[in-house]
Protein backbone atom coordinates (compact mmCIF):
# COMPACT_ATOMS: atom_id res chain seq x y z
CA UNK A 1 0.00 0.00 0.00
CA UNK A 2 1.34 3.55 -1.20
CA UNK A 3 0.13 6.82 0.63
CA UNK A 4 -0.75 10.06 -1.90
CA UNK A 5 2.44 12.26 -1.30
CA UNK A 6 2.47 15.70 -1.81
CA UNK A 7 4.69 16.18 -5.17
CA UNK A 8 7.06 18.87 -5.46
CA UNK A 9 5.19 22.40 -7.47
CA UNK A 10 8.14 22.74 -9.27
CA UNK A 11 8.99 21.36 -12.20
CA UNK A 12 12.53 18.78 -11.77
CA UNK A 13 14.88 19.57 -14.42
CA UNK A 14 14.29 22.77 -17.08
CA UNK A 15 11.36 22.84 -19.38
CA UNK A 16 12.50 22.33 -22.70
CA UNK A 17 11.33 25.40 -25.00
CA UNK A 18 9.48 24.83 -28.09
CA UNK A 19 11.85 22.52 -30.61
CA UNK A 20 12.47 23.98 -34.05
CA UNK A 21 13.47 21.82 -37.44
CA UNK A 22 16.82 22.99 -37.77
CA UNK A 23 17.50 22.67 -34.40
CA UNK A 24 16.62 18.99 -34.82
CA UNK A 25 18.55 18.53 -37.70
CA UNK A 26 21.82 19.74 -35.67
CA UNK A 27 21.66 16.42 -33.52
CA UNK A 28 23.35 12.81 -34.16
CA UNK A 29 21.98 10.88 -37.02
CA UNK A 30 18.54 10.32 -38.75
CA UNK A 31 16.15 7.76 -39.05
CA UNK A 32 16.63 8.42 -43.31
CA UNK A 33 20.35 7.48 -42.22
CA UNK A 34 19.37 4.23 -41.41
CA UNK A 35 16.30 3.54 -43.36
CA UNK A 36 16.67 1.21 -46.48
CA UNK A 37 14.86 3.34 -49.90
CA UNK A 38 15.05 0.29 -52.06
CA UNK A 39 13.69 -3.42 -51.81
CA UNK A 40 15.51 -6.58 -53.63
CA UNK A 41 18.54 -6.42 -51.81
CA UNK A 42 19.91 -9.89 -52.01
CA UNK A 43 23.09 -11.79 -50.91
CA UNK A 44 26.10 -10.73 -52.86
CA UNK A 45 24.03 -7.40 -53.04
CA UNK A 46 26.54 -4.28 -51.81
CA UNK A 47 26.27 -1.07 -51.14
CA UNK A 48 24.81 2.00 -49.05
CA UNK A 49 21.40 -0.04 -49.46
CA UNK A 50 22.97 -2.73 -47.94
CA UNK A 51 24.35 -0.65 -45.37
CA UNK A 52 21.33 0.83 -44.27
CA UNK A 53 19.81 -2.30 -44.15
CA UNK A 54 22.25 -3.32 -41.56
CA UNK A 55 22.53 -0.63 -39.31
CA UNK A 56 18.53 -0.97 -38.94
CA UNK A 57 18.96 -4.58 -38.27
CA UNK A 58 21.83 -3.77 -35.90
CA UNK A 59 19.72 -0.91 -33.98
CA UNK A 60 17.03 -3.25 -33.30
CA UNK A 61 18.71 -6.26 -31.98
CA UNK A 62 18.96 -8.54 -35.00
CA UNK A 63 22.96 -8.51 -35.86
CA UNK A 64 25.15 -8.48 -33.27
CA UNK A 65 26.00 -5.31 -31.01
CA UNK A 66 26.94 -3.27 -28.20
CA UNK A 67 23.12 -2.07 -28.39
CA UNK A 68 22.20 -5.17 -26.86
CA UNK A 69 24.61 -4.48 -23.64
CA UNK A 70 22.67 -0.91 -22.89
CA UNK A 71 19.37 -2.49 -22.63
CA UNK A 72 20.39 -4.82 -20.88
CA UNK A 73 19.88 -7.97 -23.19
CA UNK A 74 22.69 -10.57 -23.25
CA UNK A 75 24.49 -10.88 -26.53
CA UNK A 76 23.21 -14.71 -27.11
CA UNK A 77 20.01 -13.39 -27.76
CA UNK A 78 20.72 -11.63 -30.87
CA UNK A 79 19.93 -14.14 -33.81
CA UNK A 80 23.26 -13.37 -36.01
CA UNK A 81 27.15 -12.32 -35.89
CA UNK A 82 28.12 -9.12 -36.69
CA UNK A 83 27.43 -8.54 -40.83
CA UNK A 84 30.21 -7.40 -43.37
CA UNK A 85 29.81 -3.44 -43.66
CA UNK A 86 28.04 -3.33 -47.04
CA UNK A 87 27.92 -6.61 -48.10
CA UNK A 88 24.30 -8.61 -48.00
CA UNK A 89 26.36 -11.74 -46.27
CA UNK A 90 24.94 -14.52 -44.49
CA UNK A 91 24.88 -12.87 -41.46
CA UNK A 92 22.49 -10.25 -43.40
CA UNK A 93 20.46 -13.19 -44.28
CA UNK A 94 19.91 -14.38 -41.04
CA UNK A 95 19.12 -11.43 -39.38
CA UNK A 96 16.74 -10.26 -42.30
CA UNK A 97 14.82 -13.86 -41.69
CA UNK A 98 14.49 -13.11 -37.73
CA UNK A 99 13.41 -9.74 -38.56
CA UNK A 100 10.64 -11.10 -41.12
CA UNK A 101 9.54 -14.46 -38.59
CA UNK A 102 9.40 -11.84 -35.78
CA UNK A 103 7.27 -9.90 -37.71
CA UNK A 104 4.82 -12.22 -39.25
CA UNK A 105 6.50 -11.69 -42.65
CA UNK A 106 7.44 -14.21 -45.51
CA UNK A 107 10.42 -15.52 -44.39
CA UNK A 108 12.51 -15.18 -47.61
CA UNK A 109 16.16 -13.12 -46.57
CA UNK A 110 15.64 -10.91 -49.05
CA UNK A 111 14.42 -7.50 -48.49
CA UNK A 112 10.98 -7.01 -50.18
CA UNK A 113 8.43 -4.51 -50.31
CA UNK A 114 6.65 -5.57 -47.55
CA UNK A 115 9.69 -5.76 -45.08
CA UNK A 116 10.67 -2.38 -46.58
CA UNK A 117 7.81 -0.80 -45.77
CA UNK A 118 7.33 -1.91 -42.07
CA UNK A 119 10.59 -0.85 -41.47
CA UNK A 120 10.02 2.47 -42.50
CA UNK A 121 7.12 2.85 -39.58
CA UNK A 122 7.46 4.75 -36.88
CA UNK A 123 8.47 2.15 -33.52
CA UNK A 124 10.38 1.96 -30.01
CA UNK A 125 13.65 1.85 -29.90
CA UNK A 126 13.81 -1.13 -27.38
CA UNK A 127 15.86 -3.81 -29.48
CA UNK A 128 13.46 -6.91 -30.77
CA UNK A 129 14.46 -10.29 -28.38
CA UNK A 130 13.39 -13.73 -28.87
CA UNK A 131 11.39 -13.67 -25.86
CA UNK A 132 8.61 -11.94 -24.71
CA UNK A 133 9.31 -11.52 -21.21
CA UNK A 134 13.10 -12.20 -20.62
CA UNK A 135 15.15 -13.30 -17.92
CA UNK A 136 12.66 -12.39 -15.02
CA UNK A 137 13.52 -9.29 -15.55
CA UNK A 138 11.36 -7.17 -12.51
CA UNK A 139 11.95 -4.96 -9.29
CA UNK A 140 11.93 -6.12 -6.67
CA UNK A 141 9.10 -4.42 -5.05
CA UNK A 142 5.62 -3.21 -6.02
CA UNK A 143 5.18 0.36 -5.49
CA UNK A 144 7.02 2.21 -7.70
CA UNK A 145 7.91 5.81 -8.07
CA UNK A 146 8.63 8.51 -11.01
CA UNK A 147 9.97 11.57 -11.68
CA UNK A 148 10.41 13.89 -14.19
CA UNK A 149 13.73 15.22 -15.26
CA UNK A 150 12.86 17.21 -18.57
CA UNK A 151 8.99 18.09 -20.15
CA UNK A 152 7.83 18.66 -23.88
CA UNK A 153 7.41 22.06 -25.38
CA UNK A 154 4.70 20.17 -27.20
CA UNK A 155 1.82 20.00 -24.09
CA UNK A 156 1.49 21.80 -20.75
CA UNK A 157 2.94 19.99 -17.54
CA UNK A 158 -0.58 18.85 -16.82
CA UNK A 159 -1.16 17.01 -19.96
CA UNK A 160 2.13 14.94 -19.30
CA UNK A 161 1.50 14.04 -15.92
CA UNK A 162 -2.17 13.21 -16.96
CA UNK A 163 -0.64 10.99 -19.55
CA UNK A 164 1.66 9.15 -17.40
CA UNK A 165 -1.10 8.51 -14.85
CA UNK A 166 -3.11 7.09 -17.96
CA UNK A 167 0.01 5.00 -18.74
CA UNK A 168 0.82 3.08 -15.89
CA UNK A 169 -2.90 2.95 -15.00
CA UNK A 170 -2.66 0.23 -17.86
CA UNK A 171 -0.22 -2.26 -15.75
CA UNK A 172 -1.56 -0.97 -12.48
CA UNK A 173 -5.17 -2.38 -13.34
CA UNK A 174 -3.58 -5.83 -13.90
CA UNK A 175 -1.14 -6.68 -11.15
CA UNK A 176 -0.06 -5.67 -7.76
CA UNK A 177 2.15 -2.54 -9.18
CA UNK A 178 1.32 0.95 -7.80
CA UNK A 179 2.90 4.17 -9.17
CA UNK A 180 3.71 7.61 -7.36
CA UNK A 181 5.64 10.92 -8.71
CA UNK A 182 7.82 11.96 -6.52
CA UNK A 183 10.89 14.42 -6.58
CA UNK A 184 13.71 14.00 -8.59
CA UNK A 185 15.48 14.81 -5.35
CA UNK A 186 14.38 11.58 -3.92
CA UNK A 187 15.54 9.37 -6.31
CA UNK A 188 12.72 8.28 -8.19
CA UNK A 189 13.08 4.69 -9.37
CA UNK A 190 11.77 5.47 -12.96
CA UNK A 191 12.90 8.69 -13.98
CA UNK A 192 10.92 10.35 -17.00
CA UNK A 193 12.76 12.39 -20.05
CA UNK A 194 11.87 14.06 -23.21
CA UNK A 195 15.05 14.81 -24.80
CA UNK A 196 16.36 14.63 -28.99
CA UNK A 197 19.35 13.29 -30.24
CA UNK A 198 22.67 12.46 -28.56
CA UNK A 199 20.77 12.78 -24.62
CA UNK A 200 24.06 10.95 -22.50
CA UNK A 201 22.68 7.08 -23.20
CA UNK A 202 25.54 6.12 -25.66
CA UNK A 203 25.77 7.36 -29.18
CA UNK A 204 24.09 4.24 -30.24
CA UNK A 205 20.77 5.06 -28.25
CA UNK A 206 20.74 8.58 -29.73
CA UNK A 207 17.33 9.54 -31.33
CA UNK A 208 17.06 10.07 -34.61
CA UNK A 209 14.21 12.94 -35.07
CA UNK A 210 11.06 12.63 -36.59
CA UNK A 211 10.12 9.37 -37.25
CA UNK A 212 11.86 6.07 -36.60
CA UNK A 213 12.68 5.80 -33.09
CA UNK A 214 9.90 7.35 -30.90
CA UNK A 215 10.87 6.63 -27.12
CA UNK A 216 13.07 3.73 -25.62
CA UNK A 217 13.30 2.10 -22.01
CA UNK A 218 15.65 0.18 -19.96
CA UNK A 219 14.62 -3.31 -17.62
CA UNK A 220 14.83 -3.02 -14.26
CA UNK A 221 17.65 -3.41 -12.30
CA UNK A 222 20.25 -4.60 -12.55
CA UNK A 223 20.26 -4.13 -16.13
CA UNK A 224 20.81 -0.46 -17.46
CA UNK A 225 22.90 0.39 -14.52
CA UNK A 226 21.92 3.95 -13.46
CA UNK A 227 19.41 4.70 -15.84
CA UNK A 228 17.51 1.13 -15.04
CA UNK A 229 13.43 1.55 -15.41
CA UNK A 230 14.13 5.15 -17.12
CA UNK A 231 11.80 6.19 -20.22
CA UNK A 232 13.12 8.76 -22.64
CA UNK A 233 10.81 10.42 -25.07
CA UNK A 234 11.73 11.51 -28.95
CA UNK A 235 10.79 15.53 -28.09
CA UNK A 236 11.55 16.31 -32.07
CA UNK A 237 8.06 13.96 -32.38
CA UNK A 238 5.32 16.46 -32.49
CA UNK A 239 2.95 14.62 -29.08
CA UNK A 240 -0.43 14.89 -28.43
CA UNK A 241 -3.02 13.33 -25.89
CA UNK A 242 -6.09 14.09 -27.61
CA UNK A 243 -8.15 11.28 -29.14
CA UNK A 244 -8.04 11.37 -32.69
CA UNK A 245 -4.56 12.64 -31.83
CA UNK A 246 -2.45 16.12 -33.76
CA UNK A 247 0.57 14.19 -33.67
CA UNK A 248 2.00 10.75 -32.02
CA UNK A 249 -0.33 9.76 -29.19
CA UNK A 250 1.67 10.03 -25.96
CA UNK A 251 -0.14 7.88 -23.80
CA UNK A 252 0.02 5.00 -26.06
CA UNK A 253 3.83 5.36 -25.91
CA UNK A 254 4.04 5.87 -22.72
CA UNK A 255 2.29 2.71 -21.87
CA UNK A 256 5.09 0.67 -23.80
CA UNK A 257 7.49 1.90 -23.01
CA UNK A 258 6.79 1.34 -19.19
CA UNK A 259 6.16 -2.22 -20.22
CA UNK A 260 10.31 -2.33 -20.85
CA UNK A 261 10.33 -0.40 -17.42
CA UNK A 262 9.11 -3.18 -15.59
CA UNK A 263 10.66 -6.46 -17.53
CA UNK A 264 8.69 -6.99 -20.66
CA UNK A 265 10.54 -7.43 -24.26
CA UNK A 266 8.24 -6.96 -27.01
CA UNK A 267 5.46 -8.97 -28.47
CA UNK A 268 5.24 -10.41 -31.69
CA UNK A 269 1.75 -9.96 -31.49
CA UNK A 270 0.79 -7.61 -34.02
CA UNK A 271 -2.60 -5.47 -31.75
CA UNK A 272 -0.63 -6.06 -28.50
CA UNK A 273 0.43 -2.84 -27.21
CA UNK A 274 4.42 -4.41 -26.26
CA UNK A 275 4.25 -4.53 -30.39
CA UNK A 276 6.77 -2.73 -31.59
CA UNK A 277 5.55 -0.52 -34.18
CA UNK A 278 3.29 2.68 -33.71
CA UNK A 279 0.48 2.74 -35.92
CA UNK A 280 -1.81 4.87 -34.04
CA UNK A 281 -3.35 5.23 -30.64
CA UNK A 282 -3.20 1.74 -28.43
CA UNK A 283 -4.79 2.57 -24.90
CA UNK A 284 -5.26 -0.75 -23.93
CA UNK A 285 -4.33 -4.76 -22.83
CA UNK A 286 -4.22 -7.10 -25.42
CA UNK A 287 -4.39 -10.38 -23.23
CA UNK A 288 -0.88 -11.19 -24.54
CA UNK A 289 0.11 -7.79 -22.94
CA UNK A 290 -1.17 -9.16 -19.58
CA UNK A 291 -0.21 -12.95 -19.51
CA UNK A 292 3.57 -11.04 -19.76
CA UNK A 293 3.38 -8.67 -17.42
CA UNK A 294 0.93 -10.66 -15.03
CA UNK A 295 4.20 -13.93 -15.41
CA UNK A 296 6.67 -11.28 -13.99
CA UNK A 297 4.70 -9.59 -10.57
CA UNK A 298 1.25 -11.67 -10.56
CA UNK A 299 -2.64 -11.06 -10.40
CA UNK A 300 -4.14 -8.17 -7.90
CA UNK A 301 -4.59 -10.10 -5.09
CA UNK A 302 -8.00 -10.93 -4.20
CA UNK A 303 -9.94 -9.63 -0.80
CA UNK A 304 -7.49 -6.76 -0.33
CA UNK A 305 -7.33 -2.83 -1.04
CA UNK A 306 -5.19 -1.78 -3.64
CA UNK A 307 -4.33 2.02 -5.01
CA UNK A 308 -3.53 4.84 -4.45
CA UNK A 309 -3.84 5.54 -8.09
CA UNK A 310 -2.97 8.88 -9.28
CA UNK A 311 -6.00 9.97 -11.66
CA UNK A 312 -4.81 13.60 -12.83
CA UNK A 313 -6.65 16.71 -12.82
CA UNK A 314 -6.82 19.32 -10.87
CA UNK A 315 -9.89 19.15 -8.80
CA UNK A 316 -12.02 21.79 -5.96
CA UNK A 317 -14.07 19.00 -3.96
CA UNK A 318 -14.96 16.39 -3.39
CA UNK A 319 -15.53 13.78 -6.40
CA UNK A 320 -18.77 11.93 -7.12
CA UNK A 321 -18.96 8.21 -8.86
CA UNK A 322 -21.14 6.10 -10.57
CA UNK A 323 -21.52 2.65 -12.33
CA UNK A 324 -23.99 1.15 -14.71
CA UNK A 325 -22.49 -2.04 -15.97
CA UNK A 326 -19.51 -4.39 -14.29
CA UNK A 327 -16.15 -2.32 -14.55
CA UNK A 328 -17.96 0.50 -15.69
CA UNK A 329 -16.85 3.76 -13.50
CA UNK A 330 -17.97 7.17 -14.13
CA UNK A 331 -16.23 9.82 -11.86
CA UNK A 332 -17.38 13.65 -11.95
CA UNK A 333 -15.89 16.45 -10.15
CA UNK A 334 -15.56 20.12 -10.43
CA UNK A 335 -12.55 21.82 -11.98
CA UNK A 336 -10.91 25.25 -11.02
CA UNK A 337 -13.06 27.04 -13.49
CA UNK A 338 -16.14 25.68 -11.54
CA UNK A 339 -17.10 23.40 -14.92
CA UNK A 340 -18.24 20.05 -14.35
CA UNK A 341 -16.00 17.54 -16.15
CA UNK A 342 -15.84 13.84 -16.21
CA UNK A 343 -13.46 11.17 -16.44
CA UNK A 344 -14.53 6.87 -17.16
CA UNK A 345 -13.07 3.66 -16.57
CA UNK A 346 -14.24 1.51 -19.94
CA UNK A 347 -13.33 -1.72 -18.88
CA UNK A 348 -9.34 -1.72 -19.93
CA UNK A 349 -8.69 2.43 -19.62
CA UNK A 350 -9.59 5.80 -18.40
CA UNK A 351 -10.13 8.59 -20.39
CA UNK A 352 -9.40 12.04 -20.09
CA UNK A 353 -11.26 14.83 -18.87
CA UNK A 354 -14.21 15.34 -20.96
CA UNK A 355 -16.02 19.29 -19.85
CA UNK A 356 -19.34 19.09 -18.78
CA UNK A 357 -19.44 23.06 -18.48
CA UNK A 358 -22.29 24.20 -15.98
CA UNK A 359 -21.42 26.67 -13.02
CA UNK A 360 -21.18 24.63 -10.33
CA UNK A 361 -20.14 25.86 -6.58
CA UNK A 362 -20.03 22.27 -4.94
CA UNK A 363 -19.29 19.24 -5.75
CA UNK A 364 -21.41 17.05 -7.78
CA UNK A 365 -23.21 14.31 -7.00
CA UNK A 366 -23.81 11.06 -9.56
CA UNK A 367 -25.97 7.73 -9.70
CA UNK A 368 -26.81 5.19 -12.20
CA UNK A 369 -30.21 3.85 -12.40
CA UNK A 370 -29.67 1.20 -15.83
CA UNK A 371 -27.29 0.82 -18.62
CA UNK A 372 -25.62 3.37 -20.19
CA UNK A 373 -27.43 6.04 -17.93
CA UNK A 374 -25.90 8.35 -15.92
CA UNK A 375 -27.60 11.25 -13.52
CA UNK A 376 -25.73 14.74 -11.94
CA UNK A 377 -26.39 16.83 -9.49
CA UNK A 378 -24.72 20.04 -8.34
CA UNK A 379 -25.31 23.25 -6.61
CA UNK A 380 -25.53 25.99 -9.14
CA UNK A 381 -24.10 29.59 -8.01
CA UNK A 382 -28.08 30.41 -7.01
CA UNK A 383 -27.62 27.59 -4.30
CA UNK A 384 -30.62 25.13 -5.92
CA UNK A 385 -29.49 22.29 -6.73
CA UNK A 386 -29.14 21.40 -10.82
CA UNK A 387 -29.70 18.11 -12.61
CA UNK A 388 -27.65 17.13 -15.74
CA UNK A 389 -27.99 13.61 -17.12
CA UNK A 390 -26.78 11.41 -19.81
CA UNK A 391 -29.83 9.89 -21.76
CA UNK A 392 -27.66 6.73 -22.79
CA UNK A 393 -26.62 8.64 -26.71
CA UNK A 394 -26.12 12.51 -25.19
CA UNK A 395 -25.66 14.83 -22.37
CA UNK A 396 -28.73 17.00 -21.30
CA UNK A 397 -29.52 19.70 -19.22
CA UNK A 398 -28.64 21.72 -17.07
CA UNK A 399 -32.53 21.65 -15.13
CA UNK A 400 -32.80 23.85 -12.17
CA UNK A 401 -34.58 21.44 -9.43
CA UNK A 402 -34.88 24.52 -6.69
CA UNK A 403 -34.08 24.38 -3.08
CA UNK A 404 -31.60 26.50 -1.31
CA UNK A 405 -28.96 23.77 -0.41
CA UNK A 406 -25.33 24.16 1.66
CA UNK A 407 -22.75 22.08 0.01
CA UNK A 408 -23.06 18.99 -2.31
CA UNK A 409 -26.40 17.17 -2.93
CA UNK A 410 -26.18 12.93 -2.56
CA UNK A 411 -28.51 11.13 -4.63
CA UNK A 412 -29.91 7.04 -4.88
CA UNK A 413 -31.67 4.92 -7.02
CA UNK A 414 -33.67 1.97 -6.42
CA UNK A 415 -35.47 1.39 -8.82
CA UNK A 416 -35.30 1.99 -12.86
CA UNK A 417 -36.30 5.61 -13.37
CA UNK A 418 -36.23 6.33 -9.85
CA UNK A 419 -34.07 9.04 -8.34
CA UNK A 420 -33.68 9.91 -4.50
CA UNK A 421 -31.78 13.23 -3.73
CA UNK A 422 -30.56 14.57 -0.53
CA UNK A 423 -29.28 18.19 0.63
CA UNK A 424 -28.09 20.11 3.48
CA UNK A 425 -30.62 23.12 3.94
CA UNK A 426 -29.46 26.44 5.39
CA UNK A 427 -30.83 25.13 8.28
CA UNK A 428 -28.60 22.41 8.60
CA UNK A 429 -31.45 19.97 8.12
CA UNK A 430 -31.62 17.46 5.75
CA UNK A 431 -34.03 17.58 2.85
CA UNK A 432 -35.11 15.01 0.36
CA UNK A 433 -36.57 15.15 -3.27
CA UNK A 434 -37.49 12.46 -5.58
CA UNK A 435 -38.27 11.66 -9.08
CA UNK A 436 -41.34 9.33 -9.15
CA UNK A 437 -40.45 7.96 -12.73
CA UNK A 438 -42.64 11.05 -13.92
CA UNK A 439 -42.41 13.79 -11.68
CA UNK A 440 -40.14 15.26 -8.74
CA UNK A 441 -41.65 15.79 -5.55
CA UNK A 442 -41.00 18.99 -3.51
CA UNK A 443 -38.34 18.97 -1.03
CA UNK A 444 -39.38 16.67 2.42
CA UNK A 445 -37.40 17.69 5.75
CA UNK A 446 -35.68 14.81 7.47
CA UNK A 447 -34.66 16.54 10.45
CA UNK A 448 -31.26 15.94 12.21
CA UNK A 449 -28.42 18.31 12.82
CA UNK A 450 -26.17 17.70 9.90
CA UNK A 451 -22.83 20.69 9.29
CA UNK A 452 -21.76 18.77 5.89
CA UNK A 453 -23.20 17.64 2.86
CA UNK A 454 -25.16 14.03 3.62
CA UNK A 455 -24.74 10.53 1.60
CA UNK A 456 -27.21 8.36 0.07
CA UNK A 457 -27.43 4.98 -1.25
CA UNK A 458 -29.95 1.66 -1.91
CA UNK A 459 -29.13 -1.49 -1.84
CA UNK A 460 -32.56 -3.16 -3.06
CA UNK A 461 -36.55 -1.96 -3.95
CA UNK A 462 -37.66 1.04 -1.75
CA UNK A 463 -34.76 0.45 0.76
CA UNK A 464 -32.17 3.85 1.06
CA UNK A 465 -29.13 4.64 3.62
CA UNK A 466 -28.42 8.01 4.40
CA UNK A 467 -25.47 9.09 6.42
CA UNK A 468 -24.19 12.69 7.66
CA UNK A 469 -22.09 14.08 10.24
CA UNK A 470 -23.60 15.15 13.23
CA UNK A 471 -22.38 18.50 15.40
CA UNK A 472 -19.99 16.01 17.87
CA UNK A 473 -17.99 15.20 14.20
CA UNK A 474 -19.59 11.58 14.32
CA UNK A 475 -20.96 9.55 11.40
CA UNK A 476 -24.79 9.42 11.61
CA UNK A 477 -27.20 7.20 10.07
CA UNK A 478 -30.73 7.58 8.63
CA UNK A 479 -32.70 4.90 6.74
CA UNK A 480 -35.45 4.34 4.79
CA UNK A 481 -37.15 0.60 5.29
CA UNK A 482 -39.75 0.52 2.58
CA UNK A 483 -42.56 2.09 4.92
CA UNK A 484 -40.79 4.70 7.02
CA UNK A 485 -37.64 6.81 7.70
CA UNK A 486 -35.89 5.30 11.20
CA UNK A 487 -32.92 6.55 12.84
CA UNK A 488 -30.65 9.08 13.46
CA UNK A 489 -28.05 6.21 14.65
CA UNK A 490 -24.73 7.53 16.05
CA UNK A 491 -21.81 5.18 14.05
CA UNK A 492 -19.14 7.19 15.93
CA UNK A 493 -16.01 8.11 14.71
CA UNK A 494 -14.41 11.75 14.50
CA UNK A 495 -14.68 12.38 10.74
CA UNK A 496 -14.25 15.84 8.51
CA UNK A 497 -16.85 16.57 5.45
CA UNK A 498 -18.80 14.22 3.49
CA UNK A 499 -19.17 10.86 4.24
CA UNK A 500 -19.37 8.17 1.17
CA UNK A 501 -21.15 5.09 1.46
CA UNK A 502 -21.59 2.19 -1.57
CA UNK A 503 -23.13 -1.32 -1.65
CA UNK A 504 -22.28 -4.58 -3.13
CA UNK A 505 -25.21 -6.91 -2.06
CA UNK A 506 -28.28 -6.88 -0.53
CA UNK A 507 -28.30 -5.66 3.26
CA UNK A 508 -24.32 -4.38 2.92
CA UNK A 509 -22.69 -0.88 3.64
CA UNK A 510 -19.52 0.29 3.29
CA UNK A 511 -18.84 3.70 4.38
CA UNK A 512 -16.08 6.11 4.09
CA UNK A 513 -15.06 9.48 5.66
CA UNK A 514 -11.99 11.52 5.96
CA UNK A 515 -10.43 11.55 9.35
CA UNK A 516 -8.36 14.37 11.15
CA UNK A 517 -5.07 12.90 10.25
CA UNK A 518 -6.33 13.06 6.90
CA UNK A 519 -6.46 9.35 6.36
CA UNK A 520 -9.27 7.88 4.86
CA UNK A 521 -11.36 5.68 7.20
CA UNK A 522 -13.86 2.61 6.00
CA UNK A 523 -16.90 1.25 8.23
CA UNK A 524 -19.10 -1.57 7.35
CA UNK A 525 -22.38 -2.92 7.50
CA UNK A 526 -22.57 -6.99 7.39
CA UNK A 527 -25.73 -7.73 7.47
CA UNK A 528 -26.21 -7.98 11.18
CA UNK A 529 -23.90 -5.81 12.47
CA UNK A 530 -21.32 -2.69 12.13
CA UNK A 531 -17.63 -3.18 11.81
CA UNK A 532 -14.69 -0.77 14.05
CA UNK A 533 -13.22 2.22 11.87
CA UNK A 534 -10.55 0.40 9.27
CA UNK A 535 -7.72 3.11 8.25
CA UNK A 536 -7.12 2.88 4.40
CA UNK A 537 -4.02 5.23 4.48
CA UNK A 538 -3.66 7.84 1.87
CA UNK A 539 -3.63 11.56 2.58
CA UNK A 540 -6.67 13.00 1.21
CA UNK A 541 -7.87 16.81 1.69
CA UNK A 542 -11.30 16.51 0.84
CA UNK A 543 -14.08 13.84 1.19
CA UNK A 544 -14.35 11.02 -0.32
CA UNK A 545 -16.72 8.90 -2.82
CA UNK A 546 -17.81 5.43 -3.38
CA UNK A 547 -18.99 2.89 -5.91
CA UNK A 548 -19.75 -0.94 -6.51
CA UNK A 549 -20.49 -2.44 -9.57
CA UNK A 550 -20.44 -5.90 -8.34
CA UNK A 551 -19.96 -8.16 -5.45
CA UNK A 552 -17.14 -7.78 -3.27
CA UNK A 553 -15.61 -4.98 -5.48
CA UNK A 554 -15.48 -1.39 -3.95
CA UNK A 555 -14.17 1.82 -5.61
CA UNK A 556 -13.13 5.06 -3.75
CA UNK A 557 -12.27 8.54 -4.74
CA UNK A 558 -10.50 11.17 -3.52
CA UNK A 559 -8.65 14.51 -3.85
CA UNK A 560 -5.02 13.86 -3.09
CA UNK A 561 -2.59 16.79 -1.66
CA UNK A 562 -1.54 17.65 -5.38
CA UNK A 563 -5.73 18.08 -6.45
CA UNK A 564 -5.31 15.45 -8.58
CA UNK A 565 -8.13 12.54 -7.96
CA UNK A 566 -6.84 9.57 -6.96
CA UNK A 567 -8.35 5.71 -6.93
CA UNK A 568 -8.58 2.84 -4.15
CA UNK A 569 -10.64 -0.27 -4.98
CA UNK A 570 -11.08 -3.64 -2.98
CA UNK A 571 -10.98 -6.70 -5.49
Amino acid sequence: MITIQERSKKMQGKKKKKKTKGHVQELGAKFADYLPTASGLKTGSKGDQVKRLQRYLTNFGYLDSNVLDTYGVPRDRAAAPAAKNGTFDQNTVQALKRYQEFHGLPVTGELDEASRELMSKPRCGFPDVAEYVLQGNKWNKTALTYGFNEFTGDLSTAQVRNAVTQAFGFWNAVTPLTFSEVPMASSPDIVIRFVTGNHGDGISNAFDGPGGVLAHAYYPPPNGGAIAGDTHVDDAETWSVNIPPSGTDLVSVLAHEFGHALGLAHSTVHNSLMYPYYSGPHRYLHSDDTAGIQALYGTIVSGTWHGWEDLGGVIIGAPAVSSWAAKRLDCFVRGTNNRMYHKWWNGSNWSGWENLGGVIVGPPAAVSWGPNRIDCFAPGTNNHMYHKWWDGSKWRGWEDLGGVIIGAPAVSSWAANRLDCFVRGTNNRMYHKWWNGSSWSGWENLGGVIVESPAAVSWGPNRIDCFAPGTNNHMYHKWWDGSKWRGWEDLGGVIIGAPAVSSWAANRLDCFVRGTNNRMYHKWWNGSSWSGWENLGGVIVESPAAVSWGPNRIDCFAPGTNNHMYHKWYA
